[in-house]
Order: structure tokens, then C-alpha cells, then sequence
């Protein structure tokens, strides 16, 4: 066989490998997360009030006292743009908050035991009397918060910015 001929053979071989290991990983990957996402019950969440995610206003800082209400069978909040908003009224035991944008935020006496806010962004929001035990806030940006009467127990710290923070 020329050299040619084998260099293509090989390089033929080594493509069908790496796109067949690619392909069986892409496939475990969406079977662990789907086995994930149906491994969760719809109880977890019986206790999350409705929220609008869809809102218009909600890149913009909330000057009404209305609250902003979660479905129940909404999952993931992370990412989600709340900054400035007005969120009293809300229980968000156990939610996902990863990522979001919570700055100048009123959270005050929410109730966020054992949600995941690593790597939100909570600058300025207001925190005082919010139940955070056993709360991810790893990485997390909490400067300048206002944390005065916040329940931390066993939350987990690590990473997170308390520079300026105003602490329990």
C-alpha cells in the first residue's frame, strides 16, 4: 500500500475514533442530565412561589412594591436579571440562582435556606433577615451587602466577596 494511501487510512480511522468517542460522550452527558432533571420531583419546588421571568421591566431597578411571582414549576432561575427588584415576598427555598444578577436587590426576610447563588451577584442587595442557612454562596458577589440579622448557618462561603458587607 503506498504511503499516500495509508496516511489517508490513518487520519480516515483516527477522525471515525475521535467522532464516535464524541458522539458516546454528547450521549452520556444528556443522560446524566436528564436523568437529573427527572430525578427531581415536583415537590421541590411545591413551596417556590410563580415568577415572571419574561417581565420587560426586569433589567430596569423596580420602584413599585409588587412582587414578582414564580411558577412553581420553574427550575432553574440562574442567570435571571433581578437587579434592583423588589423580592420580599418571595420564598426561594432550594431555588437555583447560580449566576444571577441580584445587585441592589431587596431580599429582605426571604427565605433562601439551602438555594444555590454561587456566583450571583448580590452588590448592594439588601440581605438583612434573609434565612441563607446551608446556602451555596461560593464566589458570590456580596459587597456592600447588607446582611444585618442574616441566618448563615453552615452556608457555604468559599470565594465570596464580603468586601465593605455589612455582617450579621
Amino acid at each position: 500500500m503506498p504511503k499516500q494511501n495509508q496516511r489517508q487510512l490513518l487520519l480516515f480511522s483516527l477522525a471515525s475514533v475521535l467522532t464516535g468517542t464524541a458522539m458516546l460522550l454528547g450521549v452520556g452527558i444528556y443522560l446524566a442530565l436528564r436523568h437529573l432533571d427527572t430525578s427531581s420531583t415536583a415537590t421541590e419546588y411545591s413551596s417556590i412561589p410563580p415568577v415572571e421571568t419574561l417581565a420587560p421591566s426586569l433589567t430596569t431597578p423596580n420602584t413599585s412594591t409588587v412582587p414578582i411571582q414564580v411558577k412553581p414549576s420553574t427550575k432553574n432561575l440562574g442567570g435571571v436579571n433581578w437587579e434592583g427588584k423588589d423580592l420580599r415576598s418571595m420564598n426561594l427555598q432550594n431555588a437555583n440562582l447560580g449566576g444571577a444578577n441580584l445587585a441592589n436587590a431587596n431580599l429582605s426576610g426571604v427565605n433562601l435556606r439551602a438555594a444555590n447563588l454561587s456566583g450571583a451577584n448580590l452588590n448592594h442587595a439588601n440581605l438583612s433577615n434573609a434565612d441563607l442557612s446551608q446556602a451555596d454562596l461560593r464566589g458570590a458577589n456580596l459587597s456592600h451587602a447588607q446582611l444585618k440579622g442574616a441566618n448563615l448557618h453552615q452556608a457555604l462561603l468559599d470565594g465570596a466577596n464580603f468586601t465593605s458587607a455589612i455582617m450579621p
